[in-house]
């Protein structure tokens, strides 16, 4: 009877300490590098009352872009790849052989092809970059050039680390949004705090740090961040998940020692 009546007390004492746990885990949440608070669907979106007035519809469309603009970010569904240093490119030029042929993209945002040497073309779309080679071509060449330009091989990466179930390096084929590397990556892990996802950015050689919540985005309630190469994802380890599942562990052999 005494060993059952301990047996109690220690799943009490148990269920207490994650209460305890959890409470701290909301109550101290650490802040984002360079001491900005941390950005959170609390924060950056505000309750949309439910109205089907086109009006109401209208006001909450510009809510949720300005919201994503705020935090610089594109819209997914309007961006186009442009471009960048070491992306391979195929090119093809209608009946010339010699022209058809697959070039990097050098550090100076050029690449050289046959007969018209050095073209920039960082920045472009590829179809821009087909009218600017064709445009080469018709000044000494042929009249009128078709001129066929498609990505090869993406030159910039977007790591994926952290509490994720495969950490990678993915190729930026500029439309990945966040949880979509995050999935490309298998998924948070069973001890991932999915309320708290890092996307650490460079720029003008200082690294922005911006914390976005999973749940909320994977939820519909806030816009999917559109990323860029460079980029790296770090989901955080959730404490309370970790102690959780550490008592898991030992609660079988706390049982077996109270039988014996």
């Amino acid at each position: 009877m005494k060993k059952l009546t301990w047996l109690w007390r220690f799943v009490f004492l148990a269920l207490v300490a994650t209460q305890l746990l959890s409470d701290c885990a909301e109550t101290n949440k650490p802040v984002a590098a360079g001491g900005q608070t941390p950005v959170t669907s609390s924060q950056n979106s505000q309750p949309i009352v439910a109205d089907h007035s086109e009006t109401a519809m209208a006001t909450a469309t510009d809510a949720a872009q300005h919201s994503a603009s705020g935090l610089g970010f594109t819209n997914p569904e309007v961006n186009e790849y442009r471009i960048s240093q070491q992306d391979i490119l195929q090119i093809s030029v209608f009946q010339v052989n010699d022209l058809n042929n697959a070039v990097q993209v050098n550090q100076d945002g050029s690449i050289t092809l046959p007969l018209i040497g050095k073209v920039r073309v960082v920045g472009e779309t590829t179809s821009e970059a087909e009218q600017t080679i064709a445009a080469k071509l018709r000044q000494k060449y042929l009249q009128s050039p078709q001129v066929s330009v498609s990505i090869k091989t993406y030159g910039k990466r977007i790591t994926v680390s952290g509490e994720v179930k495969g950490p990678r390096v993915i190729a930026d084929d500029g439309n990945t949004t966040l949880s979509q590397a995050i999935a490309n990556a298998g998924g948070v892990s069973e001890i991932a705090n999915s309320e708290r996802v890092h996307v650490a950015r460079s720029k003008d050689q200082l690294v922005q740090d911006e914390i976005y919540d999973l749940d909320d985005i994977q939820g519909g309630k806030v816009t999917d961040p559109l990323l860029k190469g460079g980029d790296i994802v770090v989901v955080e380890q959730s404490g309370v998940k970790v102690a959780l599942k550490d008592l898991t562990a030992l609660l079988p052999f706390a049982i077996l020692g109270s039988i014996l």
